[in-house]
């Protein structure tokens, strides 16, 4: 799988996303918001309207270095403009707040966040070095602005208004990283998702190429020596040479043979292993799936049919939905026949003119069975259903006629729809 034929994100990692940008433009808006409030009652003075509008740039800058923090981890550099602008206009509006007067703690939340937003953007140990060096650049600032200012009055509220300011500092500079580090684990898990579902559909194509090798090489290597052996008999001893010739005919019979029973092998695998395949495939995407089968005595000709079905549906839900929720329901009903029943939610936009639906069609007409789909709000549902009499083998298995044309001995079943794809 290219990347530009990745699955598009799951519904949950979506939300994780959105949740992630929600979270930290709150932290941001609710520390900016604090930091002006903190600084309501002091005196109106050119310094205090500074602060202000460096308060008011730091919001900004933060709010728009958002996006940066939800990408892939080092694909955003901590040098990039928008990092920097922060660092500056929070930086600089601490630092005028600790030349005595002391502005107060308060003036230090931005700081601390944009401490957090450096953290997210580098690596390894430097994360608890930029954390480790906010803090210090806070408790050396607010020490500074306290010595140098005026004796203040005795301790009582005050000093427990600044523990809590200082213990919400603290919180303020690892929230980023945490809300971070949560997205980073989700999209390292999805990747890893995606890579095993195309681990194992490349794990599949080995073992089919691997198989077809092993049985085709074989003849072929034979047929290419009989060939030459012929060619050379041909105008001395062509008797002996026309006996190698039959061979070659005897040959790529049975060659054909073996490709048609490799094929035939690799379509028909048993419709216990396809349902346990569909719903490994289907987890692999991010998608809840619960699968339930009783099939008692089921001939093969109908599990063959069966599992072409159930391949479609999980098919069709991969492609053409996006599904949180899936089952697959394998049954022998009351009423004397198999039943298949596939569901998912989140379907998408009807789609006319697929051959998926009328392909299983054809292959459930042989069986004399029926397909129905249907579509209630946004779930979408397939019904196979077969009788338990009167198998026929499959008509892509038939031998061809005399003209080349395939045998068609049963008119494709009618695909019955309320909506579907």
């Amino acid at each position: 799988m290219t990347p530009t034929e990745q699955a598009a994100p799951t519904a949950d990692l979506r939300m994780m996303r959105q949740s992630t940008m929600l979270t930290l433009g709150l932290v941001v808006l609710v520390g900016g918001f604090v930091q002006l409030l903190l600084g309501v009652n002091l005196p109106l003075t050119p310094r205090m309207i500074l602060l202000a509008l460096l308060t008011l740039g730091a919001v900004a800058a933060a709010l728009a270095a958002i996006p940066l923090l939800l990408r892939v981890s080092g694909e955003a550099a901590p040098t990039h403009p928008l990092v920097l602008a922060l660092l500056g206009t929070a930086g600089a509006a601490w630092l005028l707040a600790v030349p005595a007067p002391f502005a107060g703690w308060g003036w230090a939340f931005l700081f601390a966040l944009a401490g957090g937003v450096l953290s997210c953007l580098v690596g390894g140990w430097w994360k608890a070095a930029v954390v480790l060096g906010t803090y210090a650049v806070i408790g050396a600032g607010g020490l500074i602005g306290i010595l140098t200012s005026p004796a203040a009055a005795p301790a009582g509220a005050d000093d427990t208004a600044d523990l809590i300011v200082l213990g919400t500092l603290a919180l303020f500079t690892v929230m980023p990283l945490s809300a971070v580090w949560a997205l980073q684990v989700v999209l390292r898990l999805e990747n890893a998702r995606q890579t095993a579902a195309e681990l194992a559909v490349a794990k599949e194509r080995l073992r089919f190429a691997t198989d077809l090798h092993d049985i085709q090489g074989h003849n072929l290597q034979v047929i290419a020596l009989k060939s030459e052996l012929a060619e050379r008999l041909l105008a001395t001893r062509p008797e002996q040479a026309a006996r190698e010739i039959a061979d070659i005919r005897v040959i790529a019979q049975a060659a054909l043979d073996d490709t048609r029973a490799v094929v035939n092998d690799y379509r028909t695998v048993t419709v216990a292993v396809e349902v346990r395949n569909a719903a490994a495939v289907l987890r692999s995407a991010g998608i809840r799936c619960e699968a339930h089968i009783e099939t008692p005595g089921m001939p093969t000709a109908i599990g063959a049919v069966f599992a072409v079905a159930i391949r479609e549906a999980a098919t069709n839900v991969l492609r053409h939905s996006r599904a949180t929720d899936a089952t697959i329901e394998l049954v022998l009903a009351d009423t004397g026949e198999y039943r298949l029943t596939v569901s998912n939610n989140a379907a998408g936009a009807v789609r006319r003119g697929g051959t998926g639906l009328a392909g299983l069609a054809h292959r459930v007409a042989a069986q004399h069975g029926t397909v129905q789909t249907t579509r209630t709000d946004d779930t979408f549902t397939l019904v196979v259903r077969v009788p338990t009499t009167g198998a026929t083998p499959d008509p892509a298995d038939a031998p061809l006629p005399a003209d080349g044309a395939p045998a068609d001995p049963h008119p494709p079943a009618p695909v019955s729809r309320v909506a579907g794809r």
